[in-house]
C-alpha cells in the first residue's frame, strides 16, 4: 500500500502517522533509538507490506501488468490501490478526505523534526502539493509513478507505467475493492491481538 492507505490504517487503529509514514525510510530490525509509538508505527507498516504482498486479490493485480514490468508491479499496484482509495473514501470512512488528509499533514508536521532529513523533504512536498487529495486523479496516478522512477538510481520499467493502470483499471479497481476490506479487518484483528 502506499501512503493514503498507510496512513488511513494506521488511523483506524490509533497507531502513529509518523512512524506508519517512516515505514518506508527506515531500514533494519533495530528500531531503538525510535520513541515506542514510531517504533509500532514503523513495525505496523511492515506488518502491512507484508500482509499486502501475499494477498491473492494483489497478487492477481500484479498478473494484470505487462511481463517486463513485472519487477516493478508492486510499485505500480500500491500507488494504483491509493488512487482507488482516494476514488471510493465513503466507502471506508465517514470524513471528507481532505478533512481527513488536513488531520494526517497536521499530525506529521508536529513530529517532522523526528524524521530523516529525505522523509522530511518528501513530507513537504506532500502536504504543499495535497498528494493525498490529488491522488484521485488518474492523471496524477502517472505523474507519481514516474517521479518515483526518477528517483530510482537507473532507468526501470516503471517510467510510463500509468499507461497500465489505464488500460487494467476495472481489474485493477476490483482487486482493490476485493482486497481493502479485508486488509482493514486484518488491520483491526492485529491490533486486537497485540492488546491482548
Amino acid at each position: 500500500m502506499n501512503y493514503l492507505a498507510h496512513f488511513h490504517l494506521a488511523d483506524r487503529v490509533d497507531s502513529d502517522l509518523t512512524g506508519n509514514y517512516l515505514g518506508d525510510f527506515v531500514r533494519g530490525r533495530d528500531l531503538d533509538d525510535w520513541p515506542a509509538a514510531v517504533e509500532s508505527g514503523i513495525r505496523l507498516h511492515r506488518r502491512i507490506d507484508a500482509f499486502t504482498d501475499r494477498h491473492p486479490a494483489v497478487q492477481q493485480a500484479v498478473r494484470l501488468l505487462s511481463p517486463d514490468r513485472r519487477r516493478v508491479a508492486g510499485i505500480v499496484v500500491d500507488v494504483a490501490f491509493d488512487h482507488f482509495l482516494s476514488r471510493h473514501w465513503q466507502r471506508f470512512d465517514d470524513r471528507l478526505l481532505p478533512e481527513f488528509t488536513r488531520q494526517v499533514y497536521c499530525s506529521l508536521a508536529a513530529r517532522a523534526s523526528l524524521m530523516p532529513e529525505s522523509a522530511r523533504r518528501r513530507f513537504e512536498g506532500m502536504r504543499r502539493d495535497d498528494w493525498l487529495v490529488s491522488y484521485r486523479e488518474l492523471a496524477v496516478i502517472s505523474q507519481v509513478l514516474d517521479a518515483i522512477a526518477a528517483r530510482m538510481s537507473r532507468r526501470t520499467a516503471l517510467y510510463g507505467a500509468g499507461e497500465e493502470v489505464i488500460r487494467h483499471y476495472a481489474e485493477l479497481e476490483g482487486c482493490f475493492l476485493d482486497f481493502y476490506p479485508q486488509l482493514l479487518e486484518w488491520v483491526r484483528q492485529d491490533a486486537v491481538g497485540r492488546e491482548a
